[in-house]
């Protein structure tokens, strides 16, 4: 459950085609992700994260117990609604076999499951949880028996001595790219780690939602937690005495490593963001706290991911009362990610087409087309159709720019097509100005 700060470079690129799909269109999709096993850090960091993510949530409630589930894990879909996103699950299932070791797979017969995904109007999910772009309930089975349930009467993850069922629900009035999104933040902590960290740079479980599929940490952490050296109800005690030996043999790439320095989670920071990120609160307050989360950040030692999180949200919000400082948090910004993280990371990514569009909008525009071609690579690795779009619709523009109009075309058609899978299409807008590039290059190549 967490914000889902909106692509602002995208949308205003493609202003006017992000429509509100019924369904996805899919003419184009991504492969199946092939992430590497393992991470490579400190077990002893790893260890670390992973008792923070199953012994606590993020209200800053402790949990007693290890908590996963001890039998065959089936999931079913209530919702005609997701029938399209089929494929995305069965995708997200086959990896959670295959890196994490889950018996896990979809069933037809919702009496034999124990996750339930349901699809829910955004409006009504907000209305419960208005920070939230999706959640879990325990113990729960579907939206009519949720609403009906008393708030103090509902199963709390605490509560549990064992996993043995969930209803997750999903908002289907969004983006197509919001809903794959959530299927792997929510599935993958419905099996267990249940927390959000904001300090885990290379997570999921990240209430700052720059990764939108599960990451190899994700899979490390999952594969940990379902090995047959931990049973539900273990104490913290008891499973941190069986961690180093058990990650040493999950994660052999991180045996042996020394710890790295590295700040703990921050309540006063991860308050200050997710004001800053509230499109209800009114706009004086979010730019104080954006710029009160820039500062915690900035003091934080060393400096990690959550200061580039901060300049960019303040960056957005500097836009239309001092652009100059929009740019200076932008540049700054891609600058620690770039150190931090390289080019081929969609942290990098999303700082990168915030770059790209500033040198657009300044008229350099050999810079623009390098900078989206030198992340597009990252935005595919990290699926996320959005940002490709976006970092596309730049580099078509740009091309535009230098009269190279034929380069153009295909760049703002590739746009389009990835705009389709990541914002969907319902009034055919897309669609209609596909094919009018598509045509319009069939004439000049005649």
């Amino acid at each position: 459950m967490g914000l889902r700060p909106a692509l602002w470079i995208a949308l205003a690129m493609l202003a006017g085609c992000a429509t509100v799909p019924a369904q996805p269109i899919t003419s184009v999709r991504f492969a199946a992700a092939k992430l590497p096993k393992g991470v490579d850090r400190s077990n002893r960091d790893l260890a670390e994260d992973f008792l923070d993510l199953t012994f606590a949530l993020e209200s800053g409630e402790e949990i007693g117990g290890l908590l996963r589930y001890e039998a065959p894990i089936r999931v079913h879909v209530t919702s005609p609604e997701l029938e399209p996103y089929r494929g995305d699950l069965e995708e997200l299932l086959a990896r959670l076999r295959d890196e994490a070791g889950i018996d896990i797979a979809l069933t037809e017969d919702a009496a034999e499951a124990q996750i339930a995904i349901e699809a829910v109007p955004a409006a009504e999910i907000s209305r419960v949880y208005p920070t939230a772009a999706c959640f879990i309930v325990p113990g729960e089975r579907g939206w009519k028996s949720f609403l009906r349930g008393r708030p103090d009467a509902r199963l709390r993850w605490s509560a549990q001595t064992e996993l043995e069922g969930a209803a997750i629900f999903l908002p289907v009035d969004t983006t197509p790219q919001d809903v794959r999104d959530c299927l792997n933040e929510e599935l993958t902590q419905a099996l267990g780690p249940a927390n959000d960290l904001y300090r885990l740079p290379d997570s999921i479980w990240n209430d700052d939602n720059f990764h939108g599929i599960a990451t190899s940490f994700d899979m490390l952490m999952l594969r940990t937690l379902y090995r047959p050296e931990l049973k539900s109800g273990m104490s913290r005690e008891q499973v941190a005495a069986r961690l180093p030996k058990l990650l040493d043999r999950t994660n052999p790439a991180g045996r042996g490593k020394p710890r790295q320095a590295r700040n703990p989670e921050s309540r006063a920071w991860g308050g200050a963001i997710e004001t800053a990120l509230s499109r209800s609160t009114p706009t004086g307050r979010r730019q104080d706290s954006a710029e009160i989360a820039t500062q915690i950040a900035a003091e934080m030692r060393p400096v990690d991911h959550r200061l580039a999180v901060s300049l960019l949200t303040l960056g957005r919000l500097d836009l239309r009362r001092d652009p100059a400082a929009a740019a200076r948090d932008f540049s700054e910004a891609y600058r620690l990610s770039r150190e931090r993280f390289g080019v081929n990371d969609v942290r990098t990514a999303q700082a990168g087409v915030h770059v790209a569009a500033l040198a657009l909008g300044t008229g350099q525009y050999r810079a623009a087309v390098r900078l989206a071609e030198l992340h597009v690579p990252a935005a595919q690795a990290g699926q996320n159709a959005i940002l490709i779009a976006g970092l596309l619709s730049i580099k078509a523009q740009a091309l535009f720019e230098l009269g190279e109009t034929e380069a153009a075309q295909e760049a703002r058609l590739d746009s389009l097509r990835w705009a389709r899978y990541g914002f969907g299409d319902s009034d055919g807008a897309l669609a209609r100005e596909q094919a009018q590039i598509a045509a319009l290059m069939r004439l000049e190549d005649g």
